[in-house]
């Protein structure tokens, strides 16, 4: 379900506050960024399973799996390797490039588990997180303790043999507040390469995931938190270009995320939060024996001063990035590399009359590439009480990861990706409806590539386009849906005025939901135009639209019955030709809930 409205019976259900856009927490209305958040009550009645589900109905997000392992998400059409991830404030992702040109996050092996909402930021965040935020960012925050003691076990069943099962527990006493829960899934798979015969014919999966989430307020302006989760996930895949072809071979992930913050509100104009966090991603698979081990560390001080006419923000950050592969039969090299980033960011935002402004400038000193400076700047113009204006430019940057630099193609003498971007948006919002109309323009410079045996800079791509989403209730219905359409091209090179690989160049989305009685129906149509799997442009993913269905009801006190069809008119499409990975047909998850309130 797109969750871009916030029209007024939604404005209940969002939370207050949004942090990712600025790292401290802001009232929603006051953020200038293109901002998403998917709150609790929308993740439960879409009856998703993973963040990907969430995700690929959002505006502005693309979302596709370049095989059957690797899935990728594209804001405003950037490479997938340019968008963050935050799982409670702790920066996660890998440095490796086996299936992620690149590296990036490991979209797939990301648990939705107990998460409270999901925050998107479109539009370049390097201003606030540094290279991994290149094209936008994305938060998970899982769910934090309250007052009482608060259980849940969620079961579910589903096509090809899908079985799940999560519990947990969320309470508070006196000073101190908890949330932990356990979940795990099983799935025998389908045929993902129907037009090749393989052993065994169907792909089965299985996934664990843990969360614990521990809280004590040392008094009334001093907090402490812990928060710590892990998935496992264990894929079978047809490697018909690999070693062990025709027997399916393993891919094997694991995520961690561990953070401590305490947070303190010194006076009533000045905040600080200060955070050590660890992340940790391990990709092992035992067709060429592969085995990456990423490790993510992060320090940071941030501060938040109300004065000057406005809200004066800034931080102090040491990031030190960790990878260690083993040589294996693909003749990837040994490699044990690490570098190091220390940052400074200062932000102010105000607001006069009708007019906000908010300026960030940030510096980086990284070990390997030296000094970088970027900066953003955003003004917003409230036209009228239902219309609103805003603009944004902003610079950004991605370093090359470990692995581009010291592995088999690695090249010591890259240069870190630069971008530039420049949006604007208008925006009508009144009596339970709205609509946002966003244009842009990246463009990317020294974007990285790879060519016969080693990765080497391209000169420039750009991505021209435009958003239309809306949002509007009436007679029971809620409507809902979002048009995207992008121009993204190779500028430069052998291959300048290509389509850059893998994005569609439309989009659409549309949805309705309603209530009968005790029941919530709802039902999303995404439609996505075709791709071209190389840069090349000679190789077409032909367009495809499916279906999802989903209902929800409470057939007894505390237990909710949910209920979601994925591609109801079992379409068959591919999403990527390298491979030739098919996709699945129509599937369903049925799954009961128990929470007592």
């Amino acid at each position: 379900m797109s969750a871009s409205a916030q029209d007024g019976a939604e404005a209940v259900a969002l939370p207050e506050v949004v942090v990712t856009a600025s790292r401290f927490a802001r009232p929603v209305k006051e953020v200038l960024a293109d901002v998403t958040v998917i709150d609790r009550q929308q993740i439960e009645e879409s009856g998703a399973t993973t963040v990907l589900q969430l995700l690929e109905t959002q505006p502005g997000l693309q979302v596709n799996f370049s095989d059957s392992k690797a899935g990728n998400i594209y804001i405003r059409g950037a490479e997938s390797r340019m968008t963050g991830l935050l799982i409670d404030g702790v920066r996660m992702g890998g440095q490796d490039g086996v299936f992620r040109i690149g590296g990036g996050v490991p979209w797939e092996a990301i648990p939705l588990g107990d998460v409270e909402r999901i925050e998107i930021v479109r539009g370049p965040s390097s201003v606030s997180y540094g290279s991994d935020a290149m094209a936008g960012a994305i938060q998970i925050i899982t769910r934090k303790g309250e007052a009482g003691v608060h259980p849940f076990v969620t079961m579910g069943a589903g096509s090809y043999n899908t079985q799940t099962l999560t519990a947990g527990v969320r309470g508070a006493q006196g000073d101190w507040d908890y949330a932990v829960h356990a979940g795990a899934t099983r799935s025998d798979g389908f045929n993902t390469r129907p037009d090749v015969s393989h052993s065994p014919d169907t792909e089965s999966s299985k996934s664990s995931e843990s969360g614990l989430a521990l809280g004590y307020q040392l008094d009334s302006a001093n907090r402490l938190q812990l928060q710590a989760s892990q998935s496992r996930t264990q894929m079978r895949f047809v490697d018909f270009y690999g070693l062990t072809y025709p027997t399916d071979a393993t891919a094997n992930t694991s995520t961690s995320a561990l953070g401590f913050t305490w947070e303190s509100q010194w006076t009533d104009t000045l905040s600080t939060s200060t955070k050590v966090t660890r992340s940790h991603s391990d990709y092992l698979d035992d067709d060429a024996n592969s085995n990456y081990t990423t490790v993510l560390n992060g320090l940071s001080l941030d501060g938040k001063w109300k004065g000057l006419g406005g809200t004066v923000t800034g931080y102090v950050e040491r990031k030190t990035d960790y990878l260690n592969a083993i040589a294996d039969s693909w003749l990837n090299t040994y490699i044990d590399a690490s570098r190091s980033n220390n940052s400074q960011g200062l932000g102010y935002g105000t607001q006069w009359g009708a007019h906000e402004w908010q300026l960030n400038v940030r510096n980086d000193n990284d070990s390997v590439f030296g000094a970088s400076n970027i900066g953003a700047a955003s003004y917003a113009y409230q036209i009228a009480p239902a219309w609103r204006a805003a603009t944004s430019a902003g610079n950004s940057f991605r370093a090359p990861t470990l692995e581009q630099l010291y592995g088999y193609y690695g090249n010591t003498s890259l240069s870190p990706e630069r971008g530039h971007s420049l949006d604007a948006s208008l925006t009508f919002s009144k009596s339970g409806q709205e609509l946002k109309l966003v244009v842009y323009r990246n463009v990317f410079d020294d974007l990285v590539s790879t060519s016969g045996n080693y990765y080497y800079n391209v000169a420039r791509a750009s991505v021209e386009g435009a958003t239309l989403s809306g949002s509007k209730r009436f007679a029971g219905f809620r409507l809902n849906g979002s048009v995207d359409q992008i121009n993204p091209r190779n500028e430069a090179g052998t291959n300048a005025g290509k389509y850059l690989s893998m994005r569609a160049r439309q989009t659409i989305n549309l949805g309705v939901e309603t209530t009968l009685g005790e029941w919530t129906l709802g039902a999303d149509v995404r439609d996505v135009g075709q791709t071209f799997d190389n840069a090349d442009n000679s190789t077409i993913n032909p367009a495809y639209t499916v279906l999802n269905l989903r209902a929800q009801t409470e057939v007894a006190k505390d237990w909710t019955w949910s209920l979601r069809i994925n591609n109801a008119t079992d379409q068959s499409y591919k999403q990527s030709s390298f491979g030739a990975t098919y996709s699945p047909g129509c599937n369903f998850l049925t799954t009961l809930q128990w929470a007592p309130k």
